[in-house]
C-alpha cells in the first residue's frame, strides 16, 4: 500500500521511497543521524508556508519531510497529523519528545515492520531510493509562493570576482561573440564541487574535467554512476519521443496519427515519474496526455504551447529529445533549470556588463532566469533579465543558445587551426563530439 497525501490531491509515494526520505532527513538535519531506525522526528504539523517553516528551523520534521516527497503546488498545505500517523501506523507510530525549552511535543518514529522492511531490500534498490530522496533536498525547490525555500546550503559569490574572462567583447559585438567568450571563460576558470559547504576532490579547470567531476545528487554518484541510472530512461523517453515524431510528420501528410499502444502508454507516465525522480522534481498531473503534448511542444519547438513547464517538465523534455543531437536541423531541448540558467546568464551578464552595455534591449531574446535557492543561487544581476520560469519561449530560447554552445566546442579552431576544445568524454569510455547533454551536465555543476 502507497503512502498518499490527502492534501497534495491524493499524490503518493511508496513505502521505501517514505523510509528513504525519513533516512535522508536524519543524516541532513538530525543531531544524531545514526539513530535514523529507532530514533524520533517532531511531527511539526502546521499550517504556515513552506518558507516559513524552513525561518522557523523545523526542516527536522515530519511535516518539511512530506512537503518534500509532494509535487510543488501542495508544498504550502499541511501534509502530516495524527490521523495521518493512525492511517499508516504500519509504518510510523506516534510518539512524543522534549524540545530544546523541555516541552512534550508529538513526535513520530519508524515502526519495527517498517525497519525491517528497510533491511529486506536489496542494497541496489536502498541506493536508488536513498538518490530519489537526496534529490529532493538538492534540486529546484518549488512552492506556490516566491518566497525563498533553502533545505540545502546556500552562499554567496559574485561571478567574475574568483577568475577574470579571458576575452571580454565590445559592447557592438554579436550576440555569439558572447557566447564564445563565455565557452572561453567556463574553459578557462577553475571548478571547485561542492557538497555541504565541503570541497570534493580537487579544483578542476576545462570543459573536459569540469564533466568529469560531475555527481548528482551526492559525490558518491559520479559521472558515470549518474548515466548508469539515466541512459535506460533516456533510452524510454527518446523511443517515445520518436513515435510521437513519426506521427507528426503523418499527420503533416494527412495521414492519421499514430498512438502509443497500451504498452507504450503505461511506459510513458513510468519514465516521466523516473526521471522526475532522478531530478528530484516530482509533479502533479503526469498522465498520458500531459507526457504527449509535452513530448509534442519540444519536438515541434512550439513557442506558443500549452503544455506543462517547469523545472521537472523541461527535464522530460530534454531527455526526450536528446536524440536530435545527431538530426540535421532539429533542435535537442536543454533542462532549463536554475542551475543551468544561473550559470549561462551570470556568465553573460558579467560580459556584457564589462563590456559597458547596460540594457539587454534585444539581445539574448526570451533567454530568463528560473528562480532557484542553494549554492551560490541566486546570483546576483546587472542587467535585467526576464524571467523565463514555465515558459516554452524561453525554453525554445534557451536551448537554441545551448545548441550555439555544443557547435562552438565541436568546430572552434585555435590559431594553429587546431580543435581548441577536446572532445567530450564519454560516460562509458572514450571521446566524442560534445552534446547539449553533456553541455548541460557542466553547466549544472556551475550553476550550483
Amino acid at each position: 500500500m502507497n503512502i498518499s497525501f490527502e492534501h497534495a490531491d491524493g499524490f503518493s509515494i511508496t513505502p521505501t521511497m517514505f523510509i528513504a526520505g525519513w533516512k535522508v532527513w536524519f543524516k541532513r538535519f538530525s543531531e544524531h543521524p545514526q539513530q535514523w531506525k529507532f530514533g524520533k522526528m517532531p511531527l511539526g504539523e502546521s499550517a504556515d508556508s513552506l518558507s516559513e517553516l524552513i525561518r522557523q528551523r523545523k526542516r527536522f520534521s515530519l511535516e518539511v519531510l512530506a512537503r518534500m516527497m509532494v509535487p510543488w503546488a501542495y508544498r504550502n498545505s499541511s501534509q502530516t497529523s495524527p490521523e495521518f500517523i493512525e492511517k499508516y501506523s504500519k509504518w510510523v507510530e506516534l510518539t512524543s519528545l522534549s524540545d530544546e525549552d523541555g516541552n512534550e511535543i508529538k513526535a513520530v518514529s519508524l515502526t519495527e515492520h517498517a525497519v525491517n522492511y528497510w533491511d529486506s531490500l536489496a542494497f541496489a534498490v536502498q541506493d536508488d531510493f536513498m538518490n530519489y530522496a537526496e534529490a529532493r533536498v538538492q534540486a529546484d525547490i518549488e512552492a506556490p509562493s516566491s518566497d525563498p525555500v533553502v533545505l540545502d546550503d546556500q552562499g554567496i559569490e559574485l561571478i567574475g570576482e574568483d577568475t577574470y574572462p579571458p576575452y571580454v567583447p565590445n559592447a557592438e559585438a554579436s550576440d555569439e561573440e558572447f557566447i564564445k567568450a563565455l565557452v572561453q571563460w567556463i574553459d578557462d576558470a577553475p571548478h571547485q564541487p561542492i557538497y555541504l559547504k565541503q570541497p570534493v576532490g580537487d579544483a578542476v579547470a576545462g570543459w573536459q574535467d569540469r564533466l568529469i567531476s560531475f555527481f548528482w545528487p551526492k559525490p558518491r554518484i559520479g559521472y558515470a554512476l549518474y548515466h548508469a541510472a539515466i541512459d535506460p530512461l533516456y533510452y524510454r523517453a527518446t523511443e517515445l519521443a520518436k513515435i510521437v515524431d513519426a506521427e507528426g510528420q503523418k499527420a503533416s501528410l494527412g495521414n492519421s496519427k499514430v498512438p502509443w499502444d497500451q504498452e507504450w502508454r503505461d511506459m510513458a507516465v513510468k519514465t516521466a515519474v523516473e526521471l522526475f525522480d532522478v531530478s528530484g522534481t516530482p509533479q502533479s498531473g503526469v498522465t498520458l496526455d500531459n507526457v504527449y503534448k509535452v513530448m509534442q511542444a519540444a519536438l515541434n519547438e512550439d513557442f506558443d504551447s500549452k503544455a506543462k513547464m517547469n523545472s521537472g517538465w523541461s527535464f522530460l523534455a530534454s531527455a526526450a529529445t536528446s536524440y536530435l543531437d545527431n538530426e540535421e536541423g532539429r533542435l535537442p531541448m536543454v533542462w532549463w533549470c536554475s542551475r543551468v540558467a544561473g550559470a549561462i546568464i551570470s556568465r553573460l551578464d558579467f560580459l556584457l556588463a564589462e563590456a559597458g552595455v547596460t540594457e539587454l534591449g534585444q539581445r539574448f531574446k526570451n533567454i530568463g532566469t528560473v528562480p532557484g535557492y542553494g549554492g551560490t543561487r541566486p546570483r546576483q544581476y546587472t542587467l535585467d533579465w526576464p524571467e523565463g520560469y514555465r515558459s516554452w519561449e524561453c525554453q525554445i530560447a534557451a536551448s537554441q543558445l545551448v545548441q550555439q554552445i555544443v557547435t562552438i566546442l565541436n568546430t572552434e579552431k585555435d590559431s594553429q587551426g587546431d580543435r581548441r576544445y577536446g572532445h567530450m568524454p564519454l560516460a562509458g569510455g572514450g571521446r566524442g563530439d560534445w552534446t547539449v547533454l553533456g553541455v548541460q551536465t557542466v553547466l549544472f555543476s556551475d550553476g550550483y
